[in-house]
């Protein structure tokens, strides 16, 4: 009877060590996902254009960074990024303003892992042959001159995804309708 009761006790004492780690791991992974999405200075997004994807697709790059700094305890595994572009325009065919959305870009990246502690830089570079082709003669003849601006470059969706704290945790971070370039009126006259 002894060894049966001595046993268990140790069991006992086995699970609740278990369960406390396990605690433990699941609160400072949730406290580290608090660290990075709470503060704003963690997740840095720039774009630079290279050429003008408006008026000539084929000789334009589009370059899209991104800085995520990993200020938690563990490592962000994982990470995608998918990407939504739109060309958005006033057109005016029958006498009312309708805004009209054209598809340029549509794709998901995966890149590698951010470690603990660290920030890490990483790119997306759409190039021509990426972009899907417009009839900018079209889009410019529909325009609705009375706008402004006229044509929007815009990143409908970007989805950042990661596991984090063991891959107990998936992050998703979205960003909607962020506007990357825009023509005015006098940009086009």
């Amino acid at each position: 009877m002894r060894t049966s009761r001595l046993i268990r006790l140790i069991m006992r004492i086995f699970l609740l060590l278990l369960a406390s780690s396990m605690s433990f791991v699941s609160f400072l992974g949730g406290y580290s996902a608090l660290l990075i999405l709470g503060d704003e200075d963690n997740i840095d997004l720039d774009v630079k254009i290279d050429g003008d994807p408006f008026r000539d697709p084929a000789n334009s790059e589009i370059k899209i960074e991104f800085e995520l700094y990993n200020m938690g305890y563990f490592d962000l595994e994982d990470l995608e990024i998918e990407l939504k572009l739109v060309l958005k325009y006033w057109s005016n065919k029958t006498g009312t303003s309708v805004e009209t959305k054209v598809k340029l870009y549509d794709d998901e990246k995966s890149f590698s892992t951010i470690k603990a502690g660290h920030k890490k830089k990483n790119s997306i570079t759409i190039e021509s042959k990426d972009l899907i082709t417009l009839n900018f003669t079209g889009i410019y003849s529909n325009l609705d001159w009375t706008k402004d601006p006229l044509i929007k470059l815009v990143a409908e969706k970007v989805l950042i995804s990661a596991r984090y704290s063991l891959g107990l945790i998936k992050l998703k971070i979205e960003i909607e309708d962020y506007t990357i370039d825009k023509i005015e009126k006098e940009d086009l006259v």
